[in-house]
C-alpha cells in the first residue's frame, strides 16, 4: 500500500532558512541509514533530517553571500555529500566526520545539476550554458 509516512510543514528558520518560504531543490535517501535524508535548500547548509523532522547534521559552505546550495548528490554508500553553490563551487562534505574535505570550481555559469554514478567514483555536472562535465573527486 501507498502513502505518507511522515510530514513536515517547513517555517522561516527551518533548515537555515530566513526566508518567508522555504526551496527545498532535493532531498535524498541515505542508503546505510533509511530512518536519515539529506535536504538541499538555497541556503548555504545542507542538512541530514531523521524522520522525525529534526536536523542530525548540518554541512555549510562557510559563505555569508555567494555560497548558498543549488543542488546536491550522494556517493552510493552515502558516505558523501556532493553539493554544487552557486559560486560555481563544488563542495565535498565527509558524512562521517562532517567535514569539508575539499572544493571545486566546476562550471562558469549558474549549475542546474549534479548527479553521481551509482558504481563509480564520478560525478556528472550540468550548466546553464549547456556543458556537462565528468568529475573524479
Amino acid at each position: 500500500s501507498s502513502g505518507i509516512n511522515a510530514e513536515w510543514p517547513l517555517r522561516p528558520g527551518a533548515l537555515g532558512s530566513s526566508a518567508s518560504e522555504i526551496t527545498v531543490n532535493s532531498i535524498h535517501l541515505l542508503p546505510r541509514n533509511t530512518e536519515q535524508f539529506v535536504v538541499c535548500n538555497r541556503t548555504n547548509t545542507v542538512s541530514i533530517m531523521n524522520m522525525q523532522g529534526q536536523i542530525v547534521r548540518s554541512f555549510s559552505s562557510g559563505k555569508r553571500q555567494g555560497g548558498d546550495f543549488v543542488c546536491c548528490t550522494l556517493s552510493p554508500r552515502g558516505e558523501w555529500i556532493y553539493c554544487v553553490g552557486e559560486d560555481h563551487v563544488l563542495y565535498c562534505f565527509s558524512v562521517s566526520t562532517g567535514k569539508l574535505e575539499r572544493t571545486l570550481t566546476v562550471h562558469e555559469k549558474e549549475v542546474i545539476g549534479i548527479s553521481h554514478h551509482p558504481h563509480q567514483n564520478l560525478i556528472a555536472t550540468f550548466s546553464e550554458d549547456g556543458s556537462l562535465k565528468l568529475w573524479k573527486p
